[in-house]
């Protein structure tokens, strides 16, 4: 907003947050007319349905920057309309897609401090306390996940980020072991020989970090799975084996706790005495069943993780964070060193000198979010024994759905799930081709989407069109995905007539 002043237009200056009355005055109003946003379309149903055109047109009509500002009132009154109203809620019980998690109550609302004290992350002049926060907290992820009492750590924004930084300190291990540097001179001819070995059910960022690395995707080797999803130890073994025979040298090698599709955990402890055996780095992406460490029970499951070189663990999938907030925990703190580029207005030599932590030394970014403030508000918050209580039950929900789908004559299970998620297929009476059967199983989901009755996965297992339940909501029971299928059922069963 302006105001005229002598017929000219003077900008006002209270768009800030300022530390007396009135700016938080205004930062409460503003973020009360946010949360009546949020509210005014908290209704039943995955989503709204809309149609994508005329979502496109409206939003069209949103000029992010205009001649003139806009009052904040009316925009956020569009933006609600607009945007909000037909936004995807992962809150809702019919949406059971992806890792998209609901989030924790007191974990969103600190989102409102991080805006708005805007610490950046990159060294401790600009952010003293929120350094020692991340410090903290990723040193307490470390030691929950049973790394060593040498660990750290450093946020990331997602599991791809965190993946690529775990292979990239993976890379510079292995060249400086060669008397190389790689960082300064490049990738040497011995690195044309270097393989990443991992599952085939591997999260796709393995390859991607492979192609920025300049190792090319072809040096990622994959794995045959055996029937649950995880990697199979024979294969595995014959696979490393044949390697070695040709010349070809594993610099690493990815264990996946939670595959994407069926959330399977690899013999985790196997493929480590492997990576010890050949010197190879050992990278854990724990992205999904990272959090399962907390469990109790469920801990075993990662039986071997705590041996890792490098662990990827998302706090926005089964930690309930807002995203963006994931973490690359080290076994050895040092290992950042082999990234750490010394700049003289950041992570200065005379800082290190007198023990001065600047996290941008651990870091791929420059510029990142206090996004481990709502981690330790919301999981403080809720500790251990709450956590814990919630994944057992998203755990339980999922061999319920598996268990209708098995008891159900027109559905067939892909395998029993080792996590949280399960994969399904509709087959009918029995009559139908496998590849009718695709056609039905991916328009069912696209129906189910369009029309926003729900948002349930689809993917190919086998090679066959597959469908999936993603169970992260901890406000899910086993009778809301028995309702899914009746949903899935009844609208197949309309398809293929």
């Amino acid at each position: 907003m302006s105001r005229l002043v002598n017929g000219a237009a003077v900008f006002r200056m209270d768009r800030f947050l300022t530390p007396d009355d009135d700016g938080r005055a205004r930062l409460v109003a503003a973020t009360e007319a946010v949360v009546d946003a949020v509210n005014r379309h908290a209704v039943a149903g995955a989503w709204s349905g809309a149609d994508p055109a005329a979502m496109a047109t409206a939003i069209e009509a949103l000029d992010p920057l205009p001649e003139l500002g806009v009052p904040f009132e009316q925009v956020i009154d569009e933006v609600s309309a607009v945007v909000l109203a037909h936004s995807v809620r992962p809150a809702d019980p019919t949406c059971v897609a992806h890792l998209h998690s609901p989030t924790l109550i007191d974990a969103a609302a600190t989102e409102v401090a991080i805006g708005a004290i805007n610490q950046s992350m990159d060294s401790f002049d600009q952010a003293p306390a929120a350094t020692l926060v991340e410090d903290r907290l990723v040193r307490r992820l470390a030691e929950i996940v049973g790394l060593p009492s040498s660990s750290s750590g450093v946020m990331t924004a997602g599991g791809t980020a965190s993946n690529l930084l775990g292979l990239v300190l993976a890379r510079e291990a292995a060249s400086r072991r060669l008397g190389f540097d790689v960082a300064a001179d490049g990738l040497p001819n011995e690195a044309r020989s270097w393989r990443i070995v991992t599952s085939a059910a591997a999260h796709f960022s393995v390859e991607r970090a492979a192609m920025l690395m300049g190792l090319g995707r072809n040096a990622v080797v994959t794995v045959a799975t055996d029937r649950d999803g995880a990697v199979d130890s024979v294969a595995f073994d014959t696979t490393v084996d044949a390697l070695g025979r040709s010349g070809l040298v594993p610099i690493a090698i990815v264990g996946t706790a939670g595959t994407t599709d069926l959330g399977a955990i690899d013999p985790l402890a196997h493929l480590a005495d492997r990576a010890v055996e050949l010197d190879a780095w050992f990278h854990v992406d724990a992205a999904v069943g990272g959090a399962f460490a907390a469990h109790p029970e469920l801990a075993v499951r990662l039986s071997g993780i705590e041996r890792a070189d490098s662990v990827t663990v998302d706090l926005h999938k089964l930690w309930w964070q807002p995203i963006s907030a994931s973490a690359l925990l080290v076994a050895d703190e040092h290992s950042f060193d082999l990234i750490r580029r010394h700049s003289e207005y950041l992570d200065r030599e005379e800082d290190a000198e007198l023990g001065v932590l600047n996290l941008v030394g651990r870091s791929l970014d420059t510029s990142r979010r206090f996004d481990a403030l709502k981690a330790l508000v919301s999981l403080r918050t809720l500790g251990r024994d709450g956590m814990a209580e919630m994944l057992g039950k998203l755990v339980d929900v999922a061999a319920g759905a598996a268990e209708a789908i098995e008891a159900h004559a027109r559905f067939e299970l892909a395998a029993e799930p080792s996590s949280v998620m399960v994969v399904f297929r509709w087959v009918g009476d029995g009559s139908l081709s496998d590849e009718t059967l695709d056609g039905v199983n991916i328009e069912v989901q696209r129906r189910l989407f369009d029309d926003g009755r729900a948002v349930i996965g689809r993917t190919r297992y086998g090679r066959r069109v597959m469908l999936k339940f993603t169970v992260v909501n901890p406000e899910l029971v086993t009778q809301n995905l028995v309702l899914l299928l009746d949903a899935v059922d009844a609208e197949a069963s309309r398809i293929s007539r």
